[in-house]
């Protein structure tokens, strides 16, 4: 079967070459497509070295000659400082011609719009952009911007400003006198950037496309530049813009800056809107253009010392909307009691352990169940009227926070059944949360006999992973006759339009970041939208006709959601924040932050520099950041993962700690059913690992990794037979990969050497063989561990028993105080002495630690806290809690290694290319956290 299945990989790779659909494959054959395509590539950069070859030989005889005569030379540029934050870019990526500010060039740009405007094109496209409402307001943004600085659009969704405002001033000031004309508008997401740029240069007549030969626009974003020598207009991501402020803090060369869907309140936007307001201050000749949706405009008016607000209506067809139980209705829908989108079937509950005396004083363990979930709405009336039993019965018991995608099968299907909708041509938009839900509908779309036929369902998704000419396809209206399925996130909320929308689906939910106050970190979470996200949603199926829109949530549901989305920097840890204001020298984080539009609050901006100080990211006594700072600045990830990454990469362990770590940003893959709490305690025990539950996850996600060879049946038994989620192994595998790509772009691993992967040759899991040979990787992977999560770490507190049938629930006391282990973890009977590292706590009564591992002194006394050398009582003490009894030598020993680690970081941060995991330092720590526990 896998030969068949690569043998169809071959041909399809032949027949389909030069199109980018491998991302449809599963992983391994996506990941062999890659290989193929790099070594073609590569060959023809061969066969091309080949050809140039004399004329390279020419180039350096003529070079060496002008070398002899005297001549004035350009100093060579620096290498771009490290790339940090988000939307890192490649070291060659960053040279944008816009930049360029000469008068012969903004002469030619003169000469290419008129010869544009005068073409067919040009004119044609300009009658539709003067039916636009934007374009009423012409005279009046143009107007206004001549005499204020700063201005606010607030646009509703189709009115069409994103387009047609950079045009307006870029129009304006290329037939006009002016010398100068540079204009920046900046996206929340790559897939708007492109989209734009595309549309504005069709629009302007430009036949080539964004960064042509004769294109006055080009866009710019994440290892991706399409910028030419005569672009005057650059529509670029938000952290492209933060990058360039890094190189021109006070951009000298720019006209215009347009921040644009400003109102989504990104941390990046919020970040972005403290420096241009002190910019504006400094830089006379910038101007700055606010665009965003009706909602809060009068806030960032305020922000920036009431500037005017123009306010645009949307041109949008009216948009009929049906909820949860019109769908129902409509569909025929019956929920049945196996199902899983059943409420009662499902766990929603902690499981508590109490300690029960009985007569005599005996002691014993008894379970019960804290209910977390939402029980079935029995206050939910609904007109029977209106409404049938079958409909009151499903919307009653369906689960509230689970996306039912049978549901939304039967939605699609009953736009072919139903004659009124079957009549209609135009496109079905499904909103859903994360990549797992897509590629799930996807993978049932085309499996399914219903939407087989190619010829009448064209099923396109749209992720900001996909590559640009993979999110090219859901913008092309397809033949009369075929259906176009598009599966988005929420990036099809604003920015991009997909113009033949006529049916949207609502799951209503979406993936925000959340900041967890138990373990300090940040994680992805579903959660439900906003009115305000609901109704961009609604709109998005009233841009070319009359629409309509499904949600898959109840009317009573829509009337509880908040009116916005909390404002991401109030949502979310500072950490990354406070490590980019140090980078650029911003000063101190709390001062700055303080100037924002809606500022944090000092004690968690407290917290985060706390957590940076512990974790080694800055100086104790100043905001300055270390050299490992430096190198966690340029991760857009938490920097207790980002720790972890660096030193999995150091220590070529890198493929497993970027499961592990996709892990630890996602619920764990393990499930467990109400009525079969004991066949899934046993199942996960049987996979369990070296005393952590990290690596039974992780050895998991190996059992599934290679029973995915097998088909969609036996990756399903396994699931089964090992009560593990598939949508939630979807999404590690995503995010693995995302890591790893993160780790290449920064230099810290070769794009083909990507770290050990502790797996045997057999398709079975690890927990199915003898693992002595293995134990010795795992105190590598432990120490890794141990950087990434101190300081949430706990001493176990054991007090055996005489009673050898006498099982305690393990507990541990921090530093904050004791708590128990979480009875879902494998360590939960664990009696032994040692410390243990947790992702989380939680309180449910009492207080759990969730997701822990055993480490040991080693590991600590390398990553961990500051140590002081007791000398008197022969002790080593970490933050001033941790004890251990050791010679004094041994402690400067540690000493001595930290801060070799340190200087090899500085040399990493000095020169990126350079390879570190081969240093003898680096081999030194290695042997020596491998045999600390060895006879």
């Amino acid at each position: 079967m896998q030969a068949q299945h690569l043998a169809s990989t071959l041909a399809l790779w032949h027949l389909v070459q030069g199109q980018a659909i491998h991302q449809l494959l599963p992983p391994t054959y996506r990941e062999v497509w890659i290989e193929w395509s790099e070594t073609e590539k590569q060959k023809k950069v061969t066969r091309q070295m080949e050809r140039n070859k004399p004329r390279e030989q020419f180039i350096a005889r003529l070079l060496n000659t002008v070398k002899q005569k005297p001549s004035t030379c350009v100093s060579p540029t620096p290498e771009d400082p490290e790339d940090s934050w988000e939307n890192l870019l490649t070291e060659d990526d960053f040279s944008l011609s816009i930049d360029n500010d000469r008068a012969d060039n903004l002469d030619s740009a003169k000469i290419i719009l008129k010869n544009l405007q005068s073409s067919n094109k040009f004119q044609k496209l300009l009658k539709d952009r003067q039916l636009l409402p934007v374009f009423q307001h012409r005279m009046q943004i143009l107007e206004t911007l001549r005499r204020h600085r700063v201005v606010v659009v607030a646009g509703e969704t189709g009115s069409g400003k994103s387009t047609q405002i950079p045009q307006f001033l870029l129009q304006d000031l290329l037939l006009s006198e002016a010398t100068k004309c540079n204009i920046i508008c900046t996206q929340p997401r790559r897939i708007s950037a492109v989209s734009l740029a595309t549309r504005v240069c069709e629009e302007l007549g430009c036949e080539e496309g964004p960064g042509g030969k004769n294109s006055l626009c080009g866009y710019q974003i994440r290892m991706e530049t399409k910028v030419g020598e005569t672009s005057r207009l650059l529509y670029c991501t938000t952290g492209v813009l933060l990058r360039k402020m890094q190189q021109d803090a006070y951009l000298s060369s720019v006209t215009h800056v347009i921040v644009d869907e400003v109102h989504e309140r990104s941390v990046q936007s919020d970040f972005l809107l403290i420096i241009l307001k002190e910019l504006m201050q400094k830089h006379s000749n910038l101007n700055l253009i606010l665009m965003s949706a009706t909602v809060d405009s009068d806030k960032f008016a305020q922000y920036f010392g009431h500037c005017p607000v123009i306010n645009i209506p949307g041109r949008i067809y009216p948009v009929e909307v049906f909820h949860l139980e019109d769908v129902v209705e409509e569909t025929g829908y019956i929920l049945d009691k196996d199902s899983e989108y059943y409420q009662q079937g499902l766990d929603e509950e902690e499981e508590i352990n109490l300690t029960v005396t009985g007569k005599g004083g005996r002691t014993f363990q008894h379970q019960e169940y804290f209910v977390k979930g939402t029980r079935p709405g029995h206050n939910l009336i609904l007109d029977p009227e209106k409404y049938s039993s079958r409909t009151c019965h499903a919307v009653q018991y369906m689960h509230p926070t689970k996306i039912n995608i049978d549901l939304t099968l039967e939605l699609i299907n009953l736009f072919e059944k139903c004659a009124p909708f079957r009549a209609i041509h135009g496109a079905v938009l499904v909103f859903l949360p994360g990549l797992a839900y897509i590629q799930q509908l996807h993978d049932l779309l085309t499996t399914d006999r219903r939407f087989q036929d190619r010829r009448r369902f064209k099923v396109i998704a749209l992720h900001s992973i996909l590559s640009s000419q993979d999110q090219a396809a859901a913008f092309t209206v397809p033949p009369q006759g075929v259906r176009k399925i598009v599966l988005a996130t929420n990036i099809a909320e604003t920015g991009i339009t997909i113009p033949d929308v006529v049916f949207v689906i609502d799951c209503g939910k979406t993936k925000e970041n959340r900041y967890h106050e138990s373990s300090q970190m940040s994680s992805l979470v579903e959660t439900f939208i906003s009115k305000a996200n609901a109704l961009q949603r609604q709109g998005r199926a009233g841009r070319v006709r009359e629409g309509f829109c499904f949600r898959l949530y109840t009317q009573e549901r829509y009337d509880s959601f908040m009116d916005y989305s909390v404002p991401e920097i109030l949502r979310v840890p500072l950490e990354e924040l406070c490590l980019h204001v140090m980078k650029c020298n911003h000063g101190s984080p709390e001062d700055f932050l303080a100037k924002a539009l809606d500022p944090p609050q000092l004690q968690v901006i407290s917290n985060a520099m706390n957590l940076l100080k512990k974790i080694g990211a800055c100086e104790i006594n100043e905001a300055k950041l270390t050299p490992l700072g430096q190198h966690l600045a340029a991760l857009p990830v938490n920097v207790k993962i980002g720790k972890m990454l660096i030193f999995g990469a150091i220590f070529g362990c890198l493929e497993p700690v970027a499961i592990i770590a996709a892990a630890m940003t996602e619920k764990t893959p393990f499930v467990t059913p109400m009525n079969g709490k004991e066949e899934a305690n046993l199942a996960k025990a049987a996979l369990a690992l070296a005393n952590s539950d990290h690596l039974t996850i992780y050895n998991a996600y190996l059992g599934w990794k290679d029973v995915r060879y097998d088909g969609y049946r036996a990756e399903m038994n396994y699931c089964k037979k090992h009560f593990l989620s598939r949508t939630a192994l979807l999404t590690m595998e995503d995010i693995k990969q995302e890591l790893i790509k993160l780790m290449e772009t920064v230099g810290f691993v070769s794009r083909r050497i990507r770290g050990t992967k502790l797996q045997c040759c057999s398709k079975e899991p690890l927990a199915e063989y003898p693992k002595k040979s293995l134990y010795k990787e795992f105190p590598l992977l432990k120490a890794v561990l141990t950087a990434g999560l101190y300081d949430n770490i706990g001493k176990i507190i054991y007090t055996p028993s005489v009673d050898i049938t006498d099982k305690m629930i393990c507990s541990i006391e921090t530093a904050q105080g004791k708590a128990q282990l979480h009875p879902s973890s494998v360590n939960r009977d664990l009696q032994t002495n040692g410390w243990l590292l947790y992702k989380e706590k939680v309180k449910y009564g009492k207080i759990y630690v969730r997701e822990t591992t055993l480490t040991s002194p080693f590991p600590v006394l390398l990553f961990g806290g500051d140590i002081e050398v007791m000398h008197r009582e022969r002790l080593l003490s970490v933050d001033g809690w941790i004890h251990f009894q050791a010679p004094v030598r041994t402690g400067i020993i540690f000493k001595q290694l930290r801060s070799l680690i340190e200087s090899l970081l500085q040399k990493k941060l000095e020169d990126p290319k350079m390879s570190i995991e081969d240093d003898e330092i680096i081999q030194i720590v290695m042997e020596l956290i491998k045999t600390e526990n060895s006879d």
